[in-house]
């Protein structure tokens, strides 16, 4: 503008329009500087400034900004501010955020000053088209459509055709019916798209359920049109809880669901690191939006798990290294705390903060005393960390640790939540129960005693408490065993055995994640202790056995050579 040539190049004083004073400020400030203050309140107008002063470091900066604070409540809003200015990358983020949060989003129309009823019709046909969207039920996609539609009826009503030619009719269920009838009668689709809507039903369920609520007269001209016959699932359709595992940092995360037998692989953000040896474990934790959260050990990485993308985005580093240590997140935050310093071995009691929103790690109220060999959960709106002599809890609106009743045991090996109670597995095989409620704890029935199992993993697998062991009998194949809890019964019931599951050694750790099969690489195979007591002739009893080195071996009911 000032340098090329231009009009503006000539004059003695230069009128700058659509920009504010403050935000001017800031970019003169950067230019001396180089460096800019972004918040809520300035981004879009810098964004906007920037974008006309072609100052490109601000504006990937702002859009960088925008993207990072994507919510529910501002995610429509940032999606049509990244169309207005024509930014890609952060239009793909808006979406991406809204496919995964696209449940919520339709429930929210209502209460949010933004909702998907006020984007656009080119924004809407793009978001209804994603392949992407966490959905469980087409009826999600259809209701989005027919809120869009009904906010503006005159105006949008002759758009009806094309986006309802967005809604995948085929991936309706049989129990979708009722809802069908009703959307058949719907004065906008009656007056617009009937005879589209029709027709899909009538490859879906054939003239039975059209026919029935809509007869036509003999004589009238259909102008039904064409939809796919087999468009693709949405993702969330496919969506699986399973158990993952995690090993050794240079092997794949494995991904076992235990009722089907079903194994996939999540590939490891630690595979290039694990070779120079700077990564000894790691610590996890599952938000409930599903995203994976993996702390490295001694190093200060930080990496989150897209399970849409099927990959792994490495954040901020933490502020201490530590080793030992246990991470859980918390509305919006990763806590890290305990373990000790990797190089001078003392015991730390500072608690790191993480804000997922921000990027941006901070100290919080230190835990009055050190942790090791413990457990961090959650448990509602506060933070537990527990072990065999104490148990202390942390309240985030008031920053303070305060203690609870502890389990009192010589050991401590594992604890998870269930149905809003820890779990603890303590002085094997003894289990106990802390209700947060009462403040007591309570013994349940012990859980299953093998001499040669070396771990113990407990987790909430589907409103189901499961117990996950895992030992080495012979030739150093790995035997994992699942049980499930019988809450009414309290006793423990085997749900399967599987050997030569694990490739790592057996010192994982497990949580419950939900993934999307069709993102992940299929697993390998594994034997099950009934095909291979069959194998051999040996009684399901058995556990004991010498494994002939040549083969064939039974591998889910094949036999294989090696």
């Amino acid at each position: 503008m000032f340098t090329g040539g231009m009009y503006e190049s000539h004059q003695a004083n230069v009128t700058m329009h659509d920009v504010d004073a403050e935000s001017f400020e800031v970019l003169v400030d950067y230019c001396y500087t180089g460096r800019v203050s972004l918040s809520e309140a300035n981004v879009q107008r810098l964004y906007a400034a920037s974008d006309m002063l072609q100052l490109e470091y601000v504006r990937e900066a702002c859009a960088s900004f925008l993207a990072r604070r994507l919510d529910l409540a501002n995610c429509t809003a940032i999606l049509k501010f990244a169309d207005a200015f024509d930014h890609h990358k952060l239009r793909s983020q808006a979406q991406s955020f809204i496919a995964h949060n696209f449940k919520q989003l339709s429930r929210m129309g209502s209460v949010r000053e933004e909702s998907l009823a006020d984007l656009s019709l080119a924004q809407l046909l793009a978001v209804l088209r994603l392949d992407s969207l966490d959905i469980e039920s087409e009826r999600t996609v259809c209701h989005v459509a027919v809120q869009w539609l009904e906010a503006a009826p005159k105006e949008r009503g002759p758009s009806a055709v094309e986006v309802f030619k967005c809604v995948r009719w085929t991936h309706f269920r049989d129990e979708d019916q009722d809802y069908l009838e009703g959307l058949l009668t719907k004065p906008i689709v009656k007056k617009y798209c009937l005879d589209l809507i029709e027709g899909a039903l009538q490859m879906r369920y054939g003239d039975k359920l059209c026919k029935s609520l809509v007869p036509k007269p003999d004589n009238s001209i259909s102008s039904v049109v064409p939809t796919a016959e087999n468009p693709p699932q949405r993702l969330g359709m496919c969506a699986k809880e399973m158990v993952v595992f995690f090993g050794h940092p240079r092997d794949p995360f494995l991904c076992y669901d235990p009722y089907s037998g079903d194994i996939y692989t999540m590939p490891s953000p630690l595979t290039s690191l694990a070779h120079t040896k700077t990564i000894t474990s790691s610590a996890v934790c599952v938000s409930p939006d599903h995203d994976i959260y993996l702390a490295a050990q001694p190093r200060k990485d930080l990496w989150v798990y897209k399970p849409a993308q099927n990959s792994w985005q490495q954040l901020a580093d933490r502020l201490l290294c530590r080793e030992g240590m246990d991470v859980a997140y918390l509305n919006g935050y990763i806590y890290i705390l305990g373990g000790r310093d990797p190089i001078t071995g003392v015991k730390l009691k500072e608690v790191e903060c993480y804000s997922v929103q921000r990027n941006q790690w901070a100290l919080v109220a230190p835990v009055p005393h050190s942790f090791y060999s413990f457990e961090l959960i959650v448990v509602q709106n506060y933070l537990y960390a527990v072990n065999s002599k104490r148990m202390l809890y942390y309240d985030p609106s008031h920053n303070t640790w305060l203690n609870c009743a502890s389990l009192k045991r010589s050991d401590f090996q594992e604890a998870c939540v269930f149905n809003d109670e820890i779990y603890c597995i303590c002085d094997i095989p003894v289990m106990k129960v802390y209700n947060p409620a009462r403040g007591e704890w309570r013994r349940i029935s012990n859980i299953p005693l093998d001499s040669e199992t070396h771990n113990y993993q407990i987790v909430n697998h589907g409103q189901k408490l499961l117990l996950i062991t895992s030992t080495t009998p012979q030739w150093k194949k790995n035997r994992v065993t699942v049980y499930e809890y019988d809450t009414r019964e309290d006793q423990w019931i085997n749900i399967g055995t599987m050997l030569g599951l694990l490739q790592f050694d057996s010192g994982f750790i497990c949580l419950c994640a939900r993934v999307y099969p069709s993102c992940l690489e299929p697993g390998q195979s594994f034997i099950t202790e009934e095909d291979d007591a069959r194998r051999y002739g040996q009684p399901d009893h058995i556990t004991e056995r010498t494994w002939p080195l040549d083969g064939p071996w039974v591998v889910f009911g094949k036999e294989v050579s090696i």
